[in-house]
C-alpha cells in the first residue's frame, strides 16, 4: 500500500527502503502513516468494461484545465483505477500490492490528490489526515511506469504539500518523472518503479508544522496535449 514516512532527524538522509509503491502511503524512517485506498484497490475494476473504473475512493481529480468534453471523452475520465494482475489484464504488473493499481492519461494537468479536505467522486473526505511533526521528515513514495508517450517530454510530478486556507502549498522540491522507453520499456516486462519525494526535518518555524499532510501527482506541464498514460501503485 501507499505509505508516507516519517524519517527522524539522523536519518533523514539515509536511502530509503522502496516497496510501498503500490499503496500511497507517507512513511517516517521505522513508522508508516497509510495512505486511505493508496494501493487503489476501490473502487473496484472487476466486471467494468477494460477493467477499468473512474471512481476512485479517497482521491480527488484536479479540475478540468480546459480540455472540450463530449465525443466520447470527459475530464472524469482523465484518471482512475483499473485490474493490472491476470487473468483480468493482458499485460500484468508484476508488482502490485493487490490487484489493481491507478492510471493518470498523458493529459496535462491530470493526476490525483489527497489531503483532508480533498473529496472523492462521492464527495467524501477521508484523505490523510495524520500532521507534519516538528523533528521528522516525511518521505512519499509511489510506483510508477508509462507507456505511450513523448520521448524524454511528458513527465509526472509527486509533491507533498500543506493546505494555507484554500491553496495547496508544496513543501520542498517535487520529484519530476520523465517519461523515456529506456527506463519504461513498451516490450515489458511490466515492473513499477518506486520514485520517491522527501520533506526534510520540519523545524518549529516551519509554516507546514502542526499541518495536516497531503500528497499528489500531476501530469506536467499543466498545458498542451499528449497520449499515452501513468500507471502507478502506493
Amino acid at each position: 500500500m501507499t505509505k508516507l514516512k516519517f524519517i527522524p532527524r539522523r536519518q533523514i538522509l539515509t536511502a530509503f527502503a522502496s516497496g510501498t509503491l503500490t499503496v500511497l502511503t507517507i512513511a517516517a524512517w521505522g513508522a508508516d502513516i497509510p495512505v486511505p485506498n493508496g494501493s487503489f484497490e476501490s473502487q473496484s475494476g472487476a466486471g467494468q468494461p477494460f477493467g477499468v473504473n473512474v471512481l476512485v475512493d479517497s482521491w480527488q481529480k484536479p479540475p478540468n484545465p480546459g480540455y472540450p468534453e463530449g465525443n466520447g471523452f470527459f475530464w472524469v475520465q482523465s484518471a482512475g483505477v483499473f485490474v493490472g494482475t491476470s487473468p483480468s489484464s493482458p499485460n500484468p504488473y508484476t508488482n502490485l500490492q493487490g490487484t489493481q493499481a491507478a492510471y493518470v492519461l498523458g493529459l496535462p494537468g491530470a493526476g490525483l490528490f489527497q489531503d483532508d479536505q480533498a473529496t472523492d467522486w462521492s464527495g467524501s473526505m477521508t484523505g490523510l489526515s495524520a500532521t507534519y511533526q516538528v523533528g521528522l521528515g516525511y518521505q512519499f513514495t509511489l510506483g510508477v511506469f508509462g507507456k505511450g508517450m513523448p520521448e524524454n517530454s511528458a513527465s509526472l510530478q509527486l509533491s507533498l504539500y500543506y493546505r494555507d486556507g484554500a491553496n495547496r502549498t508544496t513543501i520542498g522540491s517535487p520529484t519530476t518523472i520523465t517519461f523515456n522507453s529506456t527506463t519504461f520499456n513498451p516490450a515489458g516486462p511490466f515492473t513499477l518503479i518506486d520514485y520517491s519525494v522527501v520533506v526534510p526535518t520540519v523545524q518549529a518555524a516551519d509554516a507546514w508544522r502542526e499541518k495536516i499532510s497531503a500528497s499528489r501527482f500531476l501530469r506536467r506541464p499543466v498545458t498542451g496535449t499528449d497520449t499515452g498514460t501513468w500507471t502507478t501503485r502506493g
